[in-house]
C-alpha cells in the first residue's frame, strides 16, 4: 500500500508539473489537457524504448539506422492525394519550395554553397517553430529564465539543430517519405509519415504541429517513437541536475550537447 501511495504521488506530481508548464500556451482547459497527454505519452514511450533497447540488441541496431535527417527529411516527402488537410498541405508546400531550391542550377556547386544554404534555412525556418521547440526542450526551467536568457537559449538551440540537420538537406540519398495519416484537434495536429530508404526499410517519422495564426508550425519530430524535443530535454535536465543554467548555455555554445542522430 505504501508503495502504491508513493507511485500515485509521483505520477500526480508529474502531471501537475507538466500542466503548469503548458498552461501559458492556452487558456483552453481541453487544449491544455491534450498537450499534457502528448508530453506524458512521449515520456512513457521514451522510457519504454530505452528499457527495451537495453535487452533487445537487434531492435536497438535497427532503431539506430534511421538517417540523421529529422529536419532534412522534410524535403523527401512524396505528395499523397489520399491525405489532405491544412497541416499536411502546408508541409507539402515547404517540400516543394525546398525541392525547387535544390534543383535550381544557379545554386549548385561549392561556389554557391552559402547562397544555397541560406535559402534552405529560410524555407525550413518558415515551417519549424524553433522558439517553441526550444521552450519545450528546456521544460520547467523556461519560466525561471529572463527574457534575455530565453532569447539566447532559443538562438543556441536553433544553432544546435541547424548544425546537426541542415546539411542533411543537401545529402539526398534516395530516401522517400510517404504521408500515412493526419490527426487534428483544434490547434494541434500530428502528421504521420513513413521514411523508406533505398534498401526498402521503413521507419516511422511523425511531425507534431501547432496552429500559429493560421500557419501550421512543426514543434516536434518523432522518429521511431523517439521525440526530438524529449531527447534534448533529457540531455538538458542531466546537465542542470549537476550544474547551473549558465553552464548549460556554455555547453551549448561549445557544442557539447549531442544531437539525437544516428548514422545511416
Amino acid at each position: 500500500m505504501r508503495a502504491q501511495a508513493n507511485t500515485d504521488s509521483t505520477l500526480g506530481d508529474l502531471v501537475a508539473a507538466v500542466t503548469e508548464e503548458v498552461k501559458p500556451l492556452s487558456g483552453n482547459k481541453r487544449r491544455v489537457n491534450l498537450l499534457v497527454s502528448y508530453i506524458l505519452q512521449d515520456l512513457f514511450i521514451s522510457s519504454r524504448v530505452r528499457f527495451k533497447n537495453r535487452f533487445m540488441d537487434r531492435r536497438a541496431v535497427r532503431r539506430q539506422k534511421w538517417p540523421a535527417v529529422a529536419l532534412g527529411t522534410l524535403l523527401f516527402v512524396a505528395p499523397s492525394p489520399a491525405l489532405a488537410g491544412a497541416p499536411s498541405d502546408q508541409l507539402k508546400q515547404s517540400v516543394e519550395k525546398i525541392q525547387t531550391i535544390l534543383a535550381d542550377p544557379s545554386l549548385k556547386g561549392d561556389a554557391k554553397s552559402a547562397s544555397r544554404r541560406q535559402k534552405l534555412k529560410e524555407a525550413v525556418y518558415e515551417r519549424f517553430a524553433f522558439d517553441e521547440m526550444a521552450r519545450r526542450s528546456l521544460g520547467a526551467q523556461w519560466q525561471k529564465r529572463t527574457p534575455a536568457e530565453q532569447q539566447e537559449f532559443v538562438r543556441l538551440f536553433t544553432d544546435l539543430l541547424e548544425g546537426a540537420y541542415l546539411s542533411k538537406l543537401e545529402e539526398y540519398s534516395g530516401e522517400k517519405v510517404q504521408f500515412v495519416n493526419e490527426r487534428q484537434e483544434k490547434d494541434f495536429a500530428e502528421v504521420n509519415t513513413k521514411l523508406i530508404n533505398r534498401k526498402g526499410e521503413n521507419f516511422a517519422l511523425d511531425y507534431r504541429l501547432l496552429n500559429m495564426n493560421g500557419e501550421w508550425k512543426v514543434t516536434d519530430v518523432v522518429i521511431e517513437n523517439i521525440s526530438l524535443v524529449n531527447n534534448y530535454r533529457s540531455q538538458f535536465n542531466r546537465v542542470l541536475a549537476k550544474s547551473s543554467f549558465e553552464e548549460l548555455v556554455q555547453a551549448m555554445k561549445q557544442k557539447k550537447i549531442s544531437a539525437p542522430v544516428a548514422s545511416n
